[in-house]
């Protein structure tokens, strides 16, 4: 017997005595974990309300969204638990079985770690690639030890390639390292509450190699596109527009284009002509040199908006037309009267 199959051996015994755990005596936890990210998440999602961060909310409502079903699987599961245990010991798991499934591992997986004091069994897959996207080797850590009726493990990026579009996901269907088993959920639940620990590893390295595009956190398509900074979206390069004002990167749908140039820009880099309301770039609006305000050319009339220019107009005609009638009246007082001949010879 060599070193890893003693220590092999002394996991098996450890793990089939945390299986024998009658678990009607365990303490049923609660998931707090949850509980307190989706807390925190509702904070974040009313900042960027209040912020009009649009990106940002888009994220975190993706992230709300798993972490309630999360948790409300969870839950479903721990009432099932529950309610099997009171009905029924566990049934006892062979010791050998146990020990032949821990020295088959290093048969399947080129690393396997066994930590006694921690009650952690831990495998490393091969690299990963899906439809062409290498996503690096990942670890799976599986915890004996831990509380609750249900078995913990979790899985981690060794070599991260994170999504452009959300660089929390590292693959399709793991989130905060929680693997979304989809069909493979009743094999991996089957495998461990019969101690085929090799059968486990192997059921979720099969799963890590698989791809479903209608259950991916992302999709692949995806993966290395680059979000529209206004509404989040991944998209291709083909789907994507540099605004000509920022340059930032835009979907096509959160872009428009100046009426007058034709530039793309973004909402933030567009303003309306404040007559027609015509989108335009900032260089091809114009100020009003009365109000000040900003008017695209064709609202603009020597420089003036419209209202502008009637009141200017107006007043224009009006002190022509003062001064009409103050030429009339000091025309008349400089002109006298003719004289009659009568009033001549008086004189």
């Amino acid at each position: 017997m060599n070193d890893f199959q003693r220590l092999a051996l002394r996991a098996a015994i450890s793990m089939r005595e945390a299986m024998l755990v009658d678990p009607s005596n365990q303490e049923i936890d609660l998931p707090e974990k949850d509980w307190n990210r989706l807390q925190r998440l509702l904070r974040q999602k009313q900042l960027a309300q209040d912020h009009e961060w649009s990106m940002a909310e888009r994220i975190i409502n993706t992230r709300l969204i798993f972490t309630m079903e999360r948790l409300a699987t969870d839950l479903r599961q721990r009432t099932r638990d529950l309610e099997q245990s009171i009905k029924s010991r566990s049934t006892p798991v062979d010791l050998r079985l146990i020990y032949e499934e821990l020295i088959a591992l290093p048969n399947e997986f080129n690393e396997v770690s066994i930590d006694l004091r921690q009650g952690i069994l831990r495998v490393v897959t091969d690299e990963i690639t899906l439809e062409e996207i290498t996503l690096g080797r990942f670890e799976i850590v599986y915890n004996w030890t831990s509380e609750g009726p249900n078995p913990s493990y979790d899985i981690h990026a060794l070599d991260p390639a994170p999504s452009n579009a959300n660089s929390d996901f590292v693959h399709p269907h793991i989130s905060d390292g929680i693997l979304c088993e989809g069909e493979a959920k009743s094999g991996i639940e089957a495998a461990l509450a019969q101690g085929r620990f090799c059968d486990f590893f192997l059921i979720v390295a099969n799963t890590l190699n698989t791809y479903n595009d209608d259950s991916a956190y992302v999709t692949l398509k995806e993966w290395y596109g680059t979000p529209c900074l206004d509404c989040g979206t991944s998209c291709s390069d083909d789907d994507l527009t540099l605004c000509s004002g920022c340059e930032d990167p835009y979907c096509h749908q959160c872009c428009d284009c100046c009426r007058n140039c034709h530039d793309s820009l973004c909402g933030s880099c567009l303003q309306s002509c404040e007559e027609c309301s015509t989108p335009h770039c900032r260089d091809c609006l114009n100020t009003c040199s009365e109000c000040n305000h900003d008017f695209c050319s064709n609202c603009l009339t020597d420089g003036y908006c419209e209202a502008c220019y009637e009141t200017l107009s107006e007043t224009d005609t009006e002190l022509e037309e003062e001064e009409d009638n103050h030429y009339e009246t000091t025309h008349d007082q400089q002109i006298s009267p003719p004289t009659t001949p009568a009033e001549t010879a008086s004189t």
